[in-house]
């Protein structure tokens, strides 16, 4: 192969990176945001209908103040959005975050379940290569 055949693939193999760090990125904004007090908890209760701010508050034991800085972020992240009614709701965009996070739950779910032992991968090596024993 050419030099600038070799340059192409270099160039598409820094592409893929570009692509993976921004994957990563992104995810990490993601759960980032909802793993802050309330977040989850929010999303979770609004997947199957809209609620006012005083019932979540009541719902969530939240304190008003943080409530709605947690609700303000998951506006502005395009994840819930208050309705005509002047409830919160998930967006279109909100309902397929829930689409992923579900399966999520249940795998989540089968992995509380299981004994510690059980969570604990077979094989014979208990550190990584170039691992110090602590």
């Amino acid at each position: 192969m050419s030099g600038r055949g070799d340059a192409r693939h270099r160039g598409a193999g820094h592409r893929d990176a570009q692509h993976r760090d921004a994957d990563h990125q992104a995810l990490t904004e993601l759960f980032d945001l909802l793993s802050r007090r309330h977040a989850l908890d929010v999303f979770w209760w609004l997947r199957g209908s809209s609620d006012s701010f005083a019932t979540l508050v009541s719902r969530l034991s939240a304190g008003e103040a943080q409530l709605s800085q947690r609700l303000r972020e998951l506006r502005q992240a395009g994840i819930v959005e208050i309705d005509e009614a002047g409830d919160y709701r998930l967006t279109a965009y909100g309902r397929r975050l829930q689409g992923l996070v579900e399966p999520l739950a249940g795998w989540a779910l089968e992995r509380s379940r299981m004994s510690p032992r059980q969570r604990e991968p077979r094989g014979a090596a208990n550190r990584g290569r170039g691992e110090r024993e602590r």
